[in-house]
C-alpha cells in the first residue's frame, strides 16, 4: 500500500477540498475526466455524510498493489454514532429523510468496490476502490514522491473555483444525457420502422403462403380429376383389345395380334401411371389408405416377374430375382409394396443398356 495523502474533514470547506484533492490525484494517476468526476462525486458524498452526521472524519488516499492494474483506494473513517439500517440502505430498501441513503447508494455505484462498516457508538469506516486505467504507469515509491510534489504545487482551489468546476461537470453530464436521449429517440424511430417492415413482411409471407396453399389444392384437384377422366378411355381401350385378342370378331393375323398386344400393354402401362398419379393426389390430400395384410415374399416376387417380363425388350438386359430364403411372412400393404418395387424395376429396365437387374 503506497500512501499518497491524508486529510481531516472538520469544516464544510474541507468537503470541497476533499472533492478537489480527489480530482487532482485521479488526474495525476491517469484517470480520464469522466472517471475523475465520478471519483470526486463519490468522495464528496461520503465526506459530506461524515461532516453532517458524525461531525467530521479522517480521509486517506493510497494506491494498492505491485502489479498492474493497481487499485486507487480511498478510506474515510469517523467516530460518529454509526449508521442504523446500513444493510437496508445498501439493499435500496431504506431512505433517510436527509438523503444519506441516496448518497451512500449513489457513491457505491460509482466505484468498482465499496465497503462500509458501521456500528452503534463506534463510528463508520467507508472503503472505496477503483482500478487504475490499463495505460496508467505503475506507481512506485519514487513515483509517489513526484505525485506528492505535484499535489503540493497545485494546492487547494477556493470554493468558487470548485463550484464552477462542479457546474461544468453538471453541464457536461446534462449534455451527455441529452445526447443519449436523442440517440435513444433515433433508435426507437429505427425500431418502429423495422417493426413496420417486419409486419409488412409477415403479411406478404401469409399472402404467399395462402396463394401456395390454393395452388396446391388446385393441383391436387387437377390430378384427381385428370386421373379419373383418363381411366374411362383407358378402360375402353383395354376392353376392346381384350375382345380382339379373344377373337370375338374373328381370327387375327399374326402381325395384327402382335400390334394389338402392344396396344394393350401400352394401355396397361398408362393405366399404371394414372394409378400412380391418383395415389400421389391421395397422399398430398392425406387420404391414402393402407390395408396391411400378411403375404409371402416369394408370391410377391412371382407376381412381379410376371408383370415385368413383357417390358424386357432389350436382349442385352437380364431381369433376375434372387429367391428369398428364411424370410418370414410380411404384414403390410402388398399392393403398395408391389407398386414401389414395380416403379423401381421398370425404370431400371428402361434406362439400362446392358447388364442385369
Amino acid at each position: 500500500m503506497i500512501s499518497i495523502l491524508k486529510a481531516d474533514i472538520q469544516h464544510e470547506q474541507d468537503v470541497v477540498a476533499a472533492r478537489q484533492r480527489t480530482r487532482q490525484i485521479a488526474e495525476l494517476l491517469g484517470f480520464d475526466p469522466q472517471h475523475q468526476t465520478r471519483l470526486a462525486t463519490a468522495v464528496s458524498e461520503i465526506a459530506r455524510n461524515a461532516f453532517q452526521y458524525a461531525g467530521g472524519g479522517h480521509l486517506e488516499f493510497s494506491v494498492e498493489g505491485q502489479t498492474a492494474p493497481q487499485i486507487f483506494v480511498i478510506c474515510l473513517s469517523d467516530r460518529g454514532p454509526g449508521i442504523d439500517d446500513i444493510e437496508r440502505i445498501l439493499n435500496g430498501e431504506y431512505r433517510s429523510k436527509t438523503g444519506m441513503g441516496l448518497g451512500i447508494v449513489g457513491a457505491r455505484r460509482l466505484m468498482d468496490r465499496f465497503e462500509i462498516h458501521s456500528s452503534r457508538g463506534a463510528g463508520t469506516r467507508v472503503t472505496m476502490c477503483k482500478l487504475l486505467p490499463r495505460k496508467a504507469p505503475m506507481l512506485t515509491a519514487a513515483g509517489r514522491e513526484v505525485l506528492v510534489a505535484a499535489l503540493s504545487r497545485q494546492g487547494a482551489s477556493d470554493l468558487l473555483d470548485e463550484l464552477r468546476r462542479q457546474n461544468a461537470d453538471l453541464m457536461r453530464t446534462l449534455d451527455e444525457l441529452r445526447q443519449r436521449q436523442e440517440e435513444l429517440a433515433r433508435l426507437n424511430h429505427e425500431l418502429e420502422d423495422t417493426n413496420r417492415g417486419v409486419v409488412a413482411l409477415y403479411a406478404e409471407l401469409d399472402e404467399r403462403a395462402d396463394h401456395l396453399r390454393r395452388a396446391d389444392e388446385v393441383k391436387t384437384r387437377f390430378l384427381s380429376n385428370m386421373t379419373h377422366e383418363f381411366r374411362t378411355p383407358l378402360n375402353s381401350i383395354m376392353a376392346l383389345t381384350r375382345l380382339l385378342l379373344d377373337r370375338v370378331d374373328g381370327e387375327l393375323a399374326p402381325e395384327q395380334e402382335r400390334q394389338i398386344y402392344f396396344i394393350r400393354k401400352s394401355a396397361e402401362n398408362l393405366s399404371e401411371l394414372v394409378n400412380d398419379l391418383l395415389d400421389l393426389a391421395k397422399v398430398e390430400a392425406g387420404k391414402i389408405e393402407v390395408r396391411p395384410a400378411e403375404f409371402e415374399v416369394q408370391n410377391l416376387f412371382g407376381a412381379l416377374r410376371g408383370m415385368l417380363r413383357p417390358l424386357l425388350l432389350n436382349t442385352s438386359v437380364t431381369l433376375q430375382f434372387d429367391e428369398p430364403e428364411d424370410i418370414p411372412p410380411l404384414i403390410t400393404d402388398e399392393g403398395k409394396v408391389s407398386q414401389i418395387l414395380r416403379n423401381f424395376i421398370s425404370n431400371a429396365l428402361k434406362f439400362t443398356e446392358a447388364g442385369e437387374r
